[in-house]
């Protein structure tokens, strides 16, 4: 081992030292014996937000021409976690989804729902409305909170549902829907002292489903206990610090400019690596967050000058995006000391890019997954600079190790599915113990992903065991677009695949048997978008009279197929 990564390693010996606040040490959750835990991190999401209440009218939250302090939101919280358990009977364990936009009204719907007891279960608000509503049904969901948007897409009574509605904006709603600011105003009456309820958690509750994909496409609710999500947001805070201390010199300079780090939250608040590394962080910290209702570079670009930005992540195309739109070149984006990568690998071009147009940010790169809560590895910094092909450090609170197809684990240094363990992961699927057999064994998550660690412990991810195309962070499995399109006239065979994209990480192409020779690529991407969310919509669409290669089982040789079609 060399030198690489021994300022790291100092640094998480002084916080995790004993006596410290991240200070490490062996704990056993639920029957499982972790080496590595954080003692001192709460034991339930409640007592963990309750940092942010000592903020009191510190500015949290930016949007539009709205500007909420700490006060404002936790008034707003309290009031709504009344109005569920009163005005709509939940109670501790029943299941509320939160399908909206990245309002200020999703964050406090989150917080409201955690505070009575409940389970949160964000929805992708991308998803059409079969998908929306095929996830309320697996989840068995007892009231929706949404956008009028995705009020008129799911049609709540329809399902016997009922819904409160955000943003209304003066239109009539759905039936079973009331309005978001009714409700809250229903609640003022009630005495400050008798807003929040009491309830009973224990760390092993369920805090939160969030909902994934696996292989055969159809999503998987994972589901998440309230000390997982403590301990999550407990790493975060920690490797913060760790990259403080490793860059501090940095960090110092900017701080004698820039005394209030605000943050910008452009990527969608159901991705894990929103709700815990930018929502919960910066409501503990006390520290503002921006928040963009859909990504824009221009609007980007004003929030960085306007807001003052300090910190960012996205995915790959959106900093790319970001740093070569024009208006960054007028901009003060002198503020900016953070940029960091998540949800897809880091392209060379867009490391020189940041030392190139923000010469006062630092680089960050990860890897993770929704059902890790987003932790697995990280660095920042210098460390990326000099292994910019690697995906950082595993977090102090991650074991990981390296397996064939059987789960024996493969010498060090060779590359295997990733296998981790961490107090961070998720328990389970939501009512599908089938595929959690498969994926959970003993405390440790099966990832699909391939990778090995080098002579200084760094992560490198080698390829996916699975097919999933990862396009800018979002997971797009391709039987869900082969049996898509498999109902199209004309079309008598699709095989579907990632191909590489320097801009997105990874592109989904198509190639469909037929012979209909009127059949066009804006014919397939047209029927896509009529039943799929927009990003699992093919980029590329390539079409063939012939059979496709397959194996002795007739299973289609995808590699071959790529490389016939999308040589690279």
């Amino acid at each position: 081992m060399s030198s690489y990564r021994t300022p790291y390693d100092t640094a998480l010996e002084t916080l995790t030292q004993v006596g410290s606040p991240f200070q490490l040490g062996p704990q056993t959750f639920a029957g499982i014996e972790y080496p590595n835990t954080y003692v001192n991190a709460p034991k339930s999401l409640i007592e963990l937000m309750q940092a942010g209440r000592e903020h009191g009218s510190k500015e949290f939250l930016v949007f539009q021409d709205e500007r909420w302090t700490f006060d404002d939101f936790f008034e707003q919280a309290d009031k709504l976690s009344h109005q569920l358990t009163h005005r709509y009977g939940i109670k501790s364990g029943d299941r509320v989804a939160i399908a909206m936009r990245n309002y200020p009204e999703w964050l406090v719907a989150f917080t409201a729902i955690v505070h009575c007891g409940a389970i949160a279960v964000p929805l992708n608000s991308w998803g059409k409305q079969e998908e929306l509503r095929q996830n309320i049904d697996d989840a068995d969901v007892a009231l929706l909170v949404c956008d009028l948007q995705r009020a008129v897409l799911i049609q709540p009574a329809e399902l016997n549902l009922r819904a409160i509605v955000a943003r209304t904006e003066g239109e009539p709603l759905p039936d079973s829907c009331a309005a978001y600011d009714e409700v809250i105003d229903d609640a003022n009456s009630v005495p400050v002292a008798e807003r929040l309820p009491v309830v009973n958690i224990d760390p092993e509750d369920t805090a939160m489903i969030m909902f994934t994909s696996g292989t055969s496409g159809k999503p998987k609710g994972a589901v998440f206990s309230h000390r997982g999500c403590s301990q999550a947001v407990f790493n975060f805070e920690a490797l913060g610090a760790a990259a403080y201390l490793t860059n501090m010199e940095k960090y110092q300079n900017h701080a004698r400019t820039t005394p209030i780090v605000r943050a910008l939250l452009s990527i969608p608040l159901f991705h894990v690596s929103a709700l815990f590394s930018q929502f919960l962080l910066n409501l503990r910290g006390g520290r503002p967050l921006v928040l963009m209702y859909k990504w824009d570079a221009a609007e980007a670009c004003r929030l960085v000058h306007q807001e003052q930005i300090s910190t960012m992540a996205g995915a790959p195309s959106m900093l790319l995006d970001l740093l070569r739109h024009p208006d960054f070149e007028t901009i003060d984006h002198s503020h900016l000391i953070n940029l960091s990568v998540g949800g897809a690998a880091t392209p060379a071009k867009l490391l020189a890019l940041v030392r190139e147009k923000a010469p006062t940010a630092l680089s960050g790169a990860g890897w993770g997954m929704t059902e890790s809560t987003s932790v697995g590895a990280s660095f920042t910094g210098h460390f990326i600079d000099l292994k910019p092909k690697a995906s950082g450090f595993p977090a102090p609170i991650v074991e990981m190790r390296f397996c064939n197809d059987a789960g024996d684990e493969l010498p060090a240094g060779e590359a295997g599915e990733i296998w981790i363990k961490s107090p961070g992961i998720c328990t389970s699927y939501y009512q599908n113990p089938q595929a959690s057999a498969e994926t959970f064994q003993d405390g440790w998550l099966r990832t699909g992903d391939v990778g090995y660690l080098d002579e200084d412990g760094c992560l490198y991810i080698c390829d996916r065991v699975k097919d999933m195309v990862n396009r800018n962070g979002e997971n797009i499995y391709p039987v869900e677009i082969e049996n898509c399109l498999q109902s199209m006239p004309g079309v008598e065979f699709v095989v579907a695949f990632g191909i590489p994209s320097e801009q997105h990480g990874e592109e989904l192409a198509v190639v469909i048997k037929t012979r209909d020779n009127n059949l066009t690529e804006a014919d397939v991407q047209g029927f896509c978008k009529q039943h799929l969310a927009h990003f699992k919509v093919p980029s590329k669409v390539a079409f063939t009279d012939q059979d496709f290669p397959r194996n002795a089982t007739s299973k289609v040789l995808k590699k071959e197929v790529r490389a016939m079609f999308f040589p690279e």
